[in-house]
Parts: structure tokens; C-alpha cells; sequence
């Protein structure tokens, strides 16, 4: 069972996410936050498997509520649920540490999946924000020296796994793309991990797409 918080400052937000889950054998609503800042009291309590944080709140914003938590030791991944599709927004939650990015307006189905995804420890970008985001961190500064050097230590197999990390793919879908087994796919993941001193999938992400990587 895949336990979750959800935080937003909206009641009838959360309402409507606890009937989004309600009913699916694998997944609990075991919490919820009005707040960013009681975030981290909440995590502590309940134990979530995933967070489901809100961008824009009174107190403390997800981002930042994102930041404070994955600084601590293992902490649950966070998948931020928003209205709002600015590059800059996901960017900003992406730094931040977050999983992955879904838009409320999403059907419940693709909420439902992007939960699943991020508790397996993928990553989840909303398509319809994407191709903004991914145009975005190319556009962006090339990687310096240390981060050069970083990504030249990949061979060339764990280039391909990062490219396509980068897009979000996940490891049963490397798998099939790159015709290898999805063991040799965790494999890889894990080498990726430490060559390139990434904490996480998200953090891998963000690499891929900083640095001109995926695709």
C-alpha cells in the first residue's frame, strides 16, 4: 500500500484528490497539510510514501517545503500538483528536489498514475508542460568544468539510460527502448547515481536537461 499527504491550502482541493484515490486498492490518503510549513511535522506523524504538494500557499511555498524536506534523511519523494504550467514553476520545484509535476486539471487517471510512478521511484513530468520545460533547461547555461568532466565518465550505455531519464522515461520503458533488462537498467541508474554525485531520478532529470543531455 502506497501511503500519501496530500498539501494544499485549499479544502476542496484535497477533497476532490481524496476521491481521486478513493477506491484504488494501492493507494491511501494517510494525511493532509493546509500549509507548507506543516509539512515536515506531517511527515514525521504519518509516513507518507509520496507527498502531493501544492505550489502556490499562504505561509511557505511548495518549492520551499520541498527543499526543507528533502534535505532531510530519507524523506518521502514529492510530486507537485499546480495550477499553473510555467517553465519556471516546474524548474523551480524540480530544483527543488521534487519528483515530479502533475497539473490539477489533469484527468484523475494521469493523477492516479503519476502517484504510482513517483512511489516506484520514477520521475513525472506533465506532458502538456514538457516540451516548455525541456526547451527551457537546453536554452539554458552549459554545463562548467566539473560537471563536464562529470558526464565524459559515463560510458556510452549510461548516456543513453541519462538521455532518456532526461525524458522522463521510466526504467520498465528503458528497458524496452533500449532492448536490455530492466535489472541492467537499476544497474545503470545506480552507476549514473554516483558518477555524476545525484541524490535521486529528479536530480538526474534536471542534470540531463541542464546540460543538453536527453532526448
Amino acid at each position: 500500500m502506497t501511503r500519501l499527504l496530500l498539501v494544499d491550502d485549499q479544502q476542496l482541493v484535497r477533497a476532490g484528490l481524496i476521491r481521486i484515490f478513493d477506491g484504488e486498492p494501492d493507494l491511501e490518503v494517510v494525511g493532509e497539510c493546509a500549509d507548507g510549513d506543516e509539512v515536515e511535522r506531517a511527515v514525521a506523524r504519518h509516513r507518507p510514501d509520496v507527498v502531493l504538494m501544492d505550489v502556490r500557499m499562504k505561509r511557505m511555498d511548495g518549492a520551499e517545503a520541498t527543499r526543507r524536506l528533502r534535505a532531510r534523511a530519507a524523506a518521502p519523494p514529492v510530486l507537485v500538483l499546480t495550477m499553473f504550467d510555467d517553465p519556471e514553476v516546474v524548474a523551480a520545484a524540480l530544483g527543488a528536489g521534487a519528483a515530479g509535476f502533475v497539473l490539477k486539471d489533469a484527468p484523475g487517471e494521469e493523477i492516479i498514475q503519476a502517484a504510482r510512478s513517483v512511489a516506484a521511484g520514477n520521475g513525472w513530468l506533465d506532458p502538456s508542460v514538457a516540451p516548455q520545460v525541456f526547451a527551457a533547461y537546453r536554452s539554458g547555461p552549459r554545463p562548467g568544468g566539473n560537471a563536464s568532466a562529470l558526464a565524459g565518465g559515463l560510458s556510452a550505455r549510461e548516456r543513453e539510460v541519462l538521455a532518456l531519464i532526461g525524458c522522463g522515461a521510466t526504467n520498465a520503458e528503458i528497458a524496452a527502448r533500449l532492448n536490455i533488462a530492466e535489472g541492467t537498467v537499476k544497474t545503470h541508474v545506480g552507476n549514473i547515481f554516483a558518477k555524476l554525485e545525484l541524490r535521486d531520478r529528479a536530480a538526474a532529470v534536471i542534470f540531463a536537461l541542464r546540460h543538453g543531455l536527453a532526448g
